[in-house]
């Protein structure tokens, strides 16, 4: 399916900053899990499950997708903030730990929402041969996020010692951009394209579509085993408390945006296809060495090379996906969300467990082995293109 690029960089910066806000309170779960099970007085599985009802309700994205093609993706995208706003609002206020978890339901769903409406809605007004750019741009929130919300974010909570006007500043940049959204143009319905469209069940009922949704499952979701594990390593390893890891977030945002800014560069050129496999393979190497690495400045190193090309690998599968079945385009990145949705619930789930039972050894050899057999799901998909 041809498209135009008609997107002006008012309108790609628009998009872009309206997921910076759910990212941060996404990502700062990760570090904050330590401080949450001290504040709320819980043990660390229990604060884990955090990851697990965040991203448990990515599982509406494809309802998200449908909707999109109905009722286009800019209304949606103002939906999906308009949750993630009621979501912060309740954790700022927590003063129980199941409020909190209330919380990021709706911080889980409104970024269920929210984030494949917007791939959505820059993927069909973008050629594809220009979308590794494009997408790559939407993707930077993910790593400014990490310098710009995250880190500063850990700092101010370890200065105050409470979350709350972390929260409250999540709150006020998501309503900035529900005002800035509202003044966008209207989004193309994609299923208006063709005169039959397919319906959800006629989606799924293609085998192709579920060897394609293998890969999201377990690349994503083996490499969150890393993710929801690392602070407490770090802490174990080094007592890391919450400036500690919000310094290191700091580096690690910065090996993102260099991924990011390496696909908006590169990935039209080398491929999309070749970029993601080749991502992948590096970064379960990575995980391995990390294990295994005794030296500290050695590890900061690895793990910034590990942020950097996984990042890559992560944001080239966007507009790889995004080609897939162009005239579903929104339900086939939200069922892509939902499959990674799903792979991180069994992650979170069962990190603390991996952990507590091979430390980081068992951790990082899971990683990468479910890595490699979602390769070989892409490898086999027959939906995405050769390049």
């Amino acid at each position: 399916m041809s498209t135009t690029t008609t997107l002006r960089p008012s309108e790609i910066a628009v998009i872009t900053s309206g997921r910076l806000a759910s990212t941060t309170a996404f990502r700062i779960v990760y570090p904050l899990l330590p401080f949450l099970s001290h504040t709320f007085a819980t043990t660390l599985q229990q604060v884990a499950t955090l990851v697990a009802i965040q991203t448990a309700a990515s599982l509406i994205s494809p309802v998200g997708g449908r909707l999109a093609e109905r009722f286009g993706e800019k209304n949606i995208m103002i939906a999906g903030l308009l949750l993630f706003i009621m979501g912060g609002a309740l954790c700022a206020t927590a003063d129980v730990f199941l409020l909190f978890q209330i919380g990021y339901l709706c911080i889980g769903l409104g970024t269920a929402l929210y984030i494949p409406s917007g791939q959505s809605y820059l993927s069909a007004r973008s050629e594809y041969s220009q979308r590794g750019r494009i997408l790559g741009i939407f993707e930077i929130a993910w790593a400014i996020s990490a310098i710009i919300g995250v880190a500063p974010l850990m700092y101010l909570i370890d200065m105050q010692d409470s979350i709350r006007m972390a929260y409250l500043i999540i709150i006020a940049i998501g309503a900035i951009n529900v005002i800035l959204l509202s003044r966008l143009p209207a989004s193309p319905v994609h299923a208006a394209t063709q005169s039959t469209p397919l319906s959800f069940r006629d989606i799924l009922r293609q085998p192709a579509v579920w060897v394609l949704l293998c890969f999201p499952f377990l690349t994503f979701g083996g490499n969150d085993l890393f993710f929801v594990t690392q602070s407490q390593w770090l802490a174990d390893a080094i007592r890391a408390d919450e400036s500690m890891l919000g310094t290191l977030f700091v580096g690690i945002g910065i090996a993102e945006l260099l991924g990011s800014s390496a696909v908006v560069a590169f990935s039209d050129q080398i491929g999309k296809r070749r970029s993601v496999i080749i991502g992948f393979v590096i970064t379960s190497v990575l995980l391995i060495l990390m294990a295994f690495t005794s030296n500290w400045w050695l590890l900061m190193v690895e793990i910034f090379l590990f942020y950097l090309i996984i990042e890559y690998a992560i944001v080239a599968s966007f507009p790889l996906i995004s080609e897939a079945m162009p005239h579903a385009r929104a339900t086939i990145m939200s069922l892509m969300s939902a499959a990674v949705g799903v792979g991180r619930i069994f992650s979170s789930l069962g990190s603390a467990w991996l952990y507590t039972t091979g430390g980081m050894y068992l951790i990082a050899t899971t990683a990468a082995v479910c890595s490699c057999l979602g390769l070989v799901a892409l490898a086999r998909s027959s939906l995405t293109p050769k390049s």
